[in-house]
This record gives C-alpha cells, structure tokens and sequence, in this order.
C-alpha cells in the first residue's frame, strides 16, 4: 500500500510537471504548434499587401491627366500622358512604366472602389474584410480558417492593421523573420553567435527519455481521468514542438536574408522590411504550415510633399513585387499564389497647400496571379476628377443604371474564386446584399 501510494505521488508530480511544461510551451511560442503527423499544406495560397495610409492611386493604377477648370490633380499630368500596358493605363511615374509592363498580364484593376469613408480605421477594416462594420473576418483569416485551420502558422501576420478572425481561428504576429528562426529552433542561441545553447545530442536524449516516460505513464491503469489529460496534452505539445522543426529547414541562411531598406523621399528618409516580411511569408508558405499572410507598406498618408513620397514609395513597391514573386518562382510556390494589393482609401483630386494630399474615399485594387487567364484586364471606373463611374453588374460596362464597385463587391468575388464563400456562409460571416461582379472573367472589361 506504502508503495502503491509513492508511486501514485510520483506519478502525480511528473504529470502536473508535464502539465506545466505544457503550459509553458504555449505562452511562450504564442501559437500552437503542428503534430507531427499532419500533413503540410498544399492548396491555393493567399497574401495580402496593405498599402498603409491611403495610397494615390491616380499616381499609380488608376492615372488622371489635369482638367481645364479644376484644380491640379496631378503635377506628372504637366509634362507626359499616362502609360499603357495592354489593357491597363497607368501613371508614367516611379518605376511604373517596367511595373506594368511586366506584370500587366498578370493582374486584373479594379477601379472606383467606394471606401465610403476617409477614416483610417474605417477605410481598412472595409478594404480588408468587405465590410464597414466590425464582426467579420479579413480575407485572409477566411482563407486560412477554410484551408488551413489546423496548421500552426495557418495565418500569419507581418505588418499592418488589418487583422481581424471574427473567432474562426487564431493568427501569429512575427516582426522579422528571426523570430522564426528561434522558433523553429528554439535549442540555438540565436542572441549570440547561433552556437548550440546545449549540444545537440544532449537534448535529442533529452527528448527521447521525455517521450518513453509519458508513454510509460500513460500506459498505466491508475491514472485519473484529469491525470490522462494533462498527460495527453503535454504528449500532443511535445509532438508539435517536433513537428514545427520542420520549418527549420526551409528557412534561410543568416547571409540570405533580405535587408531592411531605406531610401530617400525628398528630404525624408523612409525605411521598409517588405521584401523581409515577403520572404518569411514565402518561407512558411513553402513549409506548408501556412496558407495566407498579410503584409504592409506603410508610410502613403502623404498630407504634404506628396509627389515626393509616392514616387519613392511606388519605386520600392515596384522592386518588392518584383522580388516576391521571383523569390516565390524559386521555392516553386507562384503557381499556387493570389496576391491582393489594395489600401485604405485614395488621396484626393487636387493638392493642399502643403503641397500634399488629403483622404478620398475612392481607390484601387491590384489583383495578382501568375499566368493568370483572367489578366490584363481594368475592371470598374471613376471620371476625370476621380468620382466613381457607376458599372452594369453583369456586363461591367460603364452604365448610369448600374452600381458603384465597393469593397464589399471585391471580397464576394475574391471569396467566389478562392472557393471560400459556402464556408464563410456557414460560419455566418458571408457578404450579403451586395451585388455579384465577374471581377475573374476573362472575355469582360471595363474601365477608362
């Protein structure tokens, strides 16, 4: 009876032990971890790119000339006519012109999109859930929720503030890749020169003692029913500590990784880790412990200096694009990826007395993909002063009986294409009432 009882003490002490270990594990990673058994994930990928701050669009996809009468709204307009690439106009500034040129094919514009709204707060939670009210989920969440909800990272966010899961799934925030580096590989000291903290074999040992005696106890017939939980629930943490190793191996090296940029616009500096994000976003993607990311450009809230900023902003966003989706050809991951590039609103039509430009609740959308059947294509419109031009929903000809394009219209078609609406429908989160667009059909147009 006397050691009956020990070892129950014993074995009371090791599983709240492991219990707390559990714990542990949880609050410190911030997200939980993949059993080693699951598959990884194979299947559509999505990212989106906030332009941070109200882009000009007029400046970029969606380019005005000056009209006589009115107020300048553009100072390139003086000098130069818009670019064309195919089917899409743009302005001819920054690094537009090898932009479109190259990716033109490969993207569909939607044009006159009515934010609604010249808030911030409002203007992103609109552009990113198709919804002005709280309580749904970014299009990114749904797509993970839909996909991928059982992957650790199955939604990851690098930047911005567009996130939000309406309760379908939790999401991991990550600031630089490194902090997936320790992570993944939490017995390097990665603080210091990336040595072994402790040498390796000692801690595979580790792991191995640590795994035959939760086995062995969970073997046994005395354990209580809270008992055989707890013990369960640390077997399962340690299973996805393992399993998430797993991005060890596709993570870059140290010398690979993509520097933060700086460069000037006028006499400002500006910094961005983009191509970063965009390369820790790819790296899990191809882990497939992940199937969207949401990444951020910030800096576009140009009230004054305005040309200066945007061209600077839109040279570098030119060179990240390019970089994504080159890096995204070399891990084999561009055929399976649809990239959304939208913000939170427009600029306005004319500039401020600052030389800058203030919140107009009209933009853009640029949607991506490579090969895209659906590309080289403007859909919806706005006028010569940047007001939207109502569309034939059915046809997305420039009608006077037709519907102004919103974001909510964007979203119901990006969820119809990516499949994810029946399940949006279920989980109570679906677009309703809004008008469905052929925004993906490649015989219709529209635009000016």
């Amino acid at each position: 009876m006397l050691k009956r009882k020990t070892v129950a003490t014993s074995r009371r002490s090791f599983v709240k032990s492991m219990a707390l270990g559990a714990g542990a594990l949880a609050s410190t990673t911030g997200f939980r971890v993949m059993a080693s058994g699951l598959t990884p994930y194979a299947g559509k990928l999505l990212v989106t790119l906030e332009l941070n701050g109200g882009a000009d669009v007029t400046q970029l996809c969606d380019p005005k000339v000056n009209t006589p009468g009115e107020l300048k709204i553009n100072h390139w307009a003086d000098s130069a006519d818009p670019g064309e690439a195919g089917h899409i106009k743009f302005a001819p500034v920054a690094d537009n012109f090898n932009f479109f040129n190259r990716f033109g094919a490969d993207m569909v514009v939607v044009n006159g999109v009515d934010a609604q709204t010249n808030s911030h707060e409002t203007g992103r939670l609109f552009n990113w859930t198709g919804s002005n009210a709280e309580g749904r989920p970014s299009l990114s969440a749904l797509h993970a929720a839909a996909n991928s909800p059982d992957q650790p990272l199955a939604y990851s966010v690098y930047g911005g503030n567009t996130t939000r899961t309406a309760g379908l799934l939790s999401y991991n925030r990550f600031d630089d890749i490194s902090m997936l580096r320790s992570l993944a590989t939490p017995h390097r000291n990665w603080w210091g020169d990336g040595s072994f903290a402790r040498p390796e074999p000692e801690i595979l040992e580790a792991q191995r003692l640590t795994k035959e005696s939760v086995s062995v106890l969970l073997a046994s017939a005395d354990l209580s029913p809270r008992q055989r939980k707890s013990l369960t629930t640390f077997q399962s943490a340690r299973a996805d500590r393992e399993g998430l190793e797993r991005l060890a191996e596709f993570l870059p090296n140290q010398d690979e990784l993509q520097q933060r940029d700086e460069f000037l616009a006028g006499d400002d500096m500006f910094g961005s880790n983009l191509k970063q994000q965009m390369q820790a976003a790819l790296t899990v993607m191809q882990s497939g412990l992940g199937s969207s990311a949401d990444l951020s450009l910030g800096g576009f809230d140009s009230h004054e200096n305005h040309d200066a900023i945007h061209d600077a902003l839109y040279t570098h966003l030119a060179d990240a694009i390019t970089f994504f989706w080159d890096y995204a050809e070399k891990l084999g991951l561009a055929d399976r990826i649809l990239l959304v590039v939208g913000s939170d609103f427009g600029r306005t039509n004319m500039y401020n007395d600052g030389n800058g430009k203030d919140h107009w609740p009209i933009g853009s959308y640029m949607l991506m993909e490579q090969g895209a059947r659906w590309g080289n294509r403007v859909v919806g419109a706005s006028d010569a002063l940047h007001f939207p031009r109502k569309i034939n929903p059915n046809s997305l000809d420039v009608s006077d009986g037709g519907i102004i394009v919103t974001p909510a219209h964007v979203h119901r078609a990006v969820q119809k294409y990516l499949g994810i609406d029946d399940f949006a429908t279920q989980k109570g989160v679906a677009i309703q009432n809004v008008e469905d667009i052929p925004l993906f059909s490649a015989s219709l147009q529209t635009g000016v």
